[in-house]
């Protein structure tokens, strides 16, 4: 059972833009062989050329210009490319990516947004200035108050860890072991310096300490608090469960010395975790976390292994 789940595409990078249309060269190459059957006229095609700026990251915009009589659509933050054919004037589609935009006229009957396949409305921006930050040095113990563990606050089974490396702050993935690097832009803002749109933006509780973490601006990671779980609760979560993708695998959790123990049952491979939280845990040498998941009755349910793989309790 391995975790196959790309951090950018899959966390971090939910925009449609970063999701969908990072493609390779080879993959524009091939798509560029393909044929429109439905053919523009200059003015059509000069409508839909333009800067769209993403409504939910203003980092993040997307310039659209013609090429060979396909639309190709340029991410500014990286560059990438896709390249779109035309069903209508106001419709484009790739044949090699499931990309699927729709273009938008105002009352004046001139095209402003752009539709990107109802994962929200891009607005024309004729103001467009290349994204530029500009590095400062926070010393280690002003980067010491960052470090602690997150969990995402839409996914109770996603966590990252936070810690200082020289005059860095590395984020690592709890779920498969990747690291980032990541610098700072002010006494709170940090960004990659390859990648200058992932950024992360910090926050403080009503006591002055950091509560949590915003992600490319959209995605919000809560600090968590030590566990202070007790016997009983470390009790509860023993039992066997049943994968929901395949029911022939079956784990079962039992407390053995203190620790939460878990077996796989096909192969009887057992591996000892640590609490992390008072529902989360992992163990560092195999980089294997579980999740306890529980219901709106408070009693274990489900968990989560390996970040991705879902198991339920059996009766």
């Amino acid at each position: 059972m391995t975790i196959t789940t790309n951090f950018f595409n899959r966390i971090f990078l939910t925009t449609f833009f970063l999701a969908c249309f990072i493609v390779s060269t080879h993959n524009t190459n091939a798509q560029a062989t393909e044929k429109s059957k439905v053919n523009l006229s200059e003015q059509e095609w000069k409508a839909v050329q333009g800067i769209f700026q993403s409504p939910q990251n203003s980092d993040m915009n997307v310039q659209f210009t013609v090429k060979d009589n396909m639309l190709v659509a340029k991410l500014l933050w990286n560059n990438n490319e896709l390249h779109l054919l035309p069903e209508s004037p106001l419709d484009f589609q790739s044949n090699q990516e499931p990309v699927h935009i729709a273009f938008i006229k105002d009352s004046s009957g001139t095209i402003n947004q752009v539709n990107v396949a109802g994962n929200g409305v891009w607005k024309r921006n004729d103001n467009y200035k290349p994204l530029s930050k500009k590095q400062i040095e926070l010393m280690p113990e002003e980067l010491k108050q960052f470090e602690g563990l997150y969990q995402l606050r839409d996914d109770g089974s996603r966590f990252i860890q936070l810690f200082v490396k020289g005059k860095e702050l590395i984020l690592k993935q709890e779920w498969d072991g990747e690291q980032r690097s990541f610098v700072a832009e002010s006494n709170m803002d940090f960004f990659i310096k390859d990648f200058p749109l992932f950024t992360l933006n910090f926050s403080k509780d009503k006591d002055g300490n950091i509560g949590q973490v915003t992600a490319f601006k959209r995605d919000v990671w809560i600090k968590t608090k030590k566990p202070s779980l007790t016997a009983a609760q470390l009790k509860s979560y023993e039992g066997k469960y049943q994968s929901n993708d395949d029911p022939d695998n079956l784990i079962q959790l039992f407390v053995s010395d203190g620790h939460l123990v878990i077996k796989q049952l096909w192969d009887k491979k057992e591996i000892i975790l640590e609490p992390k939280t008072d529902t989360y845990f992992y163990n560092e040498a195999d980089s294997y976390p579980l999740v306890i998941m529980k219901n709106k009755d408070g009693k274990v349910n489900q968990l989560t292994v390996l970040g991705t793989n879902i198991f339920n309790k059996l009766k």
